[in-house]
């Protein structure tokens, strides 16, 4: 079999497991957050078994515990305040949608059937239909199922993960290996640089947010930073989306400390959200990213779209890294093939 045929073969083979896995998202979402979990936190796991001569799966267990009982006194400390701000949010924009509905009859004829339906879905939002409520149990028993398998495939991944790594690499012919170990090597620095870097980018961005909304008195500072250190995670539509939303908060609560009217307030917070944006930018992301994936823009704004269509939030949060990864692969293949036919044509 030529090099072009092989490369046609495993293009054909990659196309297929991937259709396999798009028609079996819903199963295998556990599994891949499981496996991106263990892929951040497997060196903290390498660093305890080797230097602190931890055995690995008393380490594993150790995570578990740590990640736990963060998550417990984050609760005690965070939930009363993001419950109440969340349920005073709510009332705020319902009350805000119903004084809204007054003066929709002013609004030109071809933008009232848009406010009117945009005010129709924020009302009807805080309402509860009784046909969701028996839903409930089934839809919160298929979490918790979700949530086991996420936590048992979790587990084998740090626990296993690199004897399954090894075990990959003995299937490979030995004439490929190398090149395998290269391109897995390639791999490996694009998806752990993007991931560990966007969990600090989330809690960075997260409490300097905080801090800043506090600091000017808007209301609903702490659900805000939150939002807005998740929305990082959607590249380029995520902190406009935030941004928008924050400001929009800012000017329909119209709280400050410093007296200001509620367009000063908005204003104040597009231009915190500016300033933090670009600090990121120019200092942290260089530091944080580099060049990670060495995607353009409108690569990556395309990768957005597509993985949010075809597999709804996870395709979300997982575009980007996925779309480096796929660039890495072809651009290795590609070099690798014309590598050979080249060694080949010499040959002859």
């Amino acid at each position: 079999m030529s090099l072009r045929l092989k490369f046609l073969f495993f293009i054909a083979v990659g196309i297929l497991f991937i259709w396999f896995l798009y028609i079996q998202k819903a199963i295998i979402t556990p599994f891949i957050f499981a496996a991106i979990f263990a892929y951040v936190f497997n060196p903290v796991v390498n660093f305890l078994h080797k230097r602190a001569k931890i055995p690995r799966t008393v380490s594993v267990i150790v995570i578990y515990l740590l990640i736990i009982s963060t998550v417990i006194a984050s609760g005690f400390i965070f939930s009363k305040r993001v419950i109440d701000e969340s349920a005073a949010l709510q009332s705020h924009i319902t009350q805000f949608a119903k004084s809204a509905k007054s003066q929709i009859n002013s609004l030109p004829d071809f933008v009232r059937p848009t406010v009117e339906d945009s005010l129709a879905s924020i009302t009807s939002s805080n309402k509860i239909i009784y046909p969701s409520v028996y839903s409930f149990l089934p839809q919160a028993f298929s979490r918790i199922i979700g949530f086991v398998l996420f936590m048992f495939a979790a587990f084998y991944f740090l626990k296993e993960g690199n004897t399954m790594y090894n075990k990959f690499l003995n299937w490979i012919p030995h004439r490929y290996k190398l090149e395998m170990e290269i391109l897995l090597k390639r791999i490996n620095i694009v998806l752990g640089g993007y991931l560990r870097g966007i969990i600090f980018l989330v809690i960075l961005v997260s409490i300097i947010l905080f801090i800043c909304l506090s600091a000017i008195g808007v209301k609903y500072a702490l659900i805000l930073a939150i939002f807005t250190g998740f929305a990082e995670i959607v590249p380029i539509i995520g902190p406009i989306l935030a941004t928008i939303v924050a400001a929009s908060v800012a000017y329909i609560s119209g709280t400050n400390n410093f007296g200001w009217d509620p367009t000063q307030t908005a204003l104040a917070v597009v231009i915190i959200y500016f300033v933090v944006r670009q600090v990121q930018d120019y200092f942290v992301n260089p530091q944080v990213f580099g060049k990670i994936t060495k995607l353009h823009p409108l690569v990556i704004l395309f990768a957005v779209l597509a993985g949010e269509h075809t597999a709804g939030i996870t395709g979300l949060l997982l575009a980007v890294p996925i779309a480096g990864v796929l660039k890495i692969v072809f651009e290795y293949t590609f070099d690798f093939i014309s590598d050979k036919e080249i060694e080949e044509k010499y040959k002859k």
